[in-house]
């Protein structure tokens, strides 16, 4: 366990602990405040039933704690039912209110004992028990409970200077009150580092359990891809195979079936090189970035493409005439932009354009892949980075999608501090928007 004497856990886990205790405290009041409010009633209506305590000692001081105590409930259980109707209450409010009512209680406790029953020698027992109630029952920060110890002190002085008591009786009251508060500030402080460790460790559970259940939706993902998108790829070379075996087939029907075969052995290597990249880099969780040239790297992009594209599509490439850096893995980007280009090229008519450009604004470098293809529908837009999307389509001219890649642009792009997002509109074109932050 760690303690938290006079710190909170760090963020986030300081913020959810206090969302999470804060309804905790009030359920706790109501709690509280309703034993208390029938204790203190109880009490008042005793002498009822035993007229003969009428004749105690300090006896209407003593009515008037149980009347104070029964006030101070019903006002807590009236604020508390308040806030409880309030969807959005203010923290400070609540932990006020269990604060007020916590110093309150205990205020009652130490009365109830050391004035009403004039005992120097028995003057802590209800305040001790006051005390750890407290201690035990409400989570407050380390300032909170500073507050609450310094306005109990104060209260303990102030009934020590009514209670006639001498300067010797005086001064070890105080001695036993300090230690007592001190007792209590630490207990506190322990109650709340148990509560804050527990929580935290719930948490951290939580959210293993999530990556458990993430892998394992993956795993099912991977296991489902196998099953469909390279059983069929190994079906057709079977069936072609099987094909090829028989005599009276035409050197031509040879060589198409030949092509087949090859076109579904790429597709199959693509669907695992696509697998063992999205296994490889869930391994890594930071990856090696080096100041480079965005500009640069896009005009070796624009160059490769320009040589596989042989003119059938324009391919244009818009930056600002001074280098702009930024912290990239060079090897990984690379992949962002063949993955973004490609989708353009299979998803763009021949003879169509296909933009890139990057500028930079605010500390930040804007980078579109732009094209003027037949855009994306408004049903499957919100699926596109999904992992093993349903949003796949074949290109125009019948290219295969595995579905992740981008999947992986989105990974890649985020693992390099940035974010993608597309815009799009059907038979007009589509625009993927990647930022990133500028290299210092």
């Amino acid at each position: 366990m760690k303690f938290y004497f006079f710190n909170t856990p760090a963020r986030p886990h300081s913020l959810l602990f206090r969302a999470h205790y804060l309804p905790q405290n009030l359920r706790k009041l109501r709690l509280v405040a309703n034993l208390a409010l029938s204790v203190a009633c109880g009490i008042l209506l005793l002498p009822l039933l035993f007229p003969f305590l009428n004749q105690t000692a300090h006896v209407t001081f003593f009515r008037g704690l149980n009347i104070s105590l029964v006030l101070a409930s019903a006002v807590a259980l009236g604020l508390e039912g308040f806030l409880d109707q309030e969807p959005k209450y203010p923290f400070w409010l609540a932990q006020a209110l269990c604060l007020a009512f916590g110093f309150a209680f205990i205020s009652c406790c130490l009365g109830i004992t050391f004035i009403a029953q004039s005992n120097p020698r028995n003057t802590l027992t209800m305040y001790l028990l006051g005390l750890v109630t407290v201690a035990f029952l409400w989570d407050f920060e380390y300032y909170e409970t500073l507050v609450l110890v310094t306005f109990t002190a104060l209260a303990f002085t102030l009934v020590l200077y009514f209670s006639g008591l001498n300067a010797e009786q005086v001064v070890l009251n105080q001695c036993v009150s300090f230690l007592i508060l001190l007792c209590f500030l630490v207990l506190s402080r322990v109650m709340y580092s148990y509560r804050a460790t527990h929580f935290i460790q719930l948490q951290e559970i939580e959210e293993k359990n999530r990556q458990i259940q993430k892998i394992s939706q993956a795993k099912s993902e991977i296991l489902g891809v196998v099953a469909h998108d390279l059983r069929s790829p190994f079906n057709n070379i079977e069936m072609i195979t099987s094909l090829l075996q028989k005599k009276n087939l035409t050197p031509e029907m040879e060589q198409q079936y030949l092509n087949l075969i090859l076109t579904s052995c790429q597709n199959s290597r693509t669907t695992i090189n696509e697998l063992l990249f999205i296994a490889r880099e869930e391994q890594q969780e930071t990856i090696p970035l080096e100041k480079l040239d965005l500009v640069a790297l896009l005009q070796d992009v624009q160059a490769e493409w320009e040589t596989q594209l042989q003119g059938s599509r324009n391919l244009l490439l818009s930056h600002p005439a001074t280098p702009l850096y930024a912290n990239l893995n060079k090897e990984r980007f690379h992949r962002v932009l063949n993955n973004l280009v490609s989708n353009a090229v299979k998803f763009t008519p021949a003879q169509g354009k296909i933009r890139i450009q990057v500028r930079e604004e605010k500390k930040k470098l804007l980078l579109e892949v732009s094209d003027n293809g037949i855009g994306i529908p408004d049903k499957i837009r919100p699926l596109l980075f999904d992992r093993f999307s349903k949003a796949r389509r074949r290109g125009l001219q019948g290219e295969k999608s595995t579905g992740l890649g981008l999947s992986i642009c989105r990974q890649l792009v985020e693992q390099h501090g940035g974010s993608i997002d597309v815009e799009s509109q059907e038979r007009q074109g589509t625009t993927f928007h990647i930022t990133l932050p500028a290299a210092v």
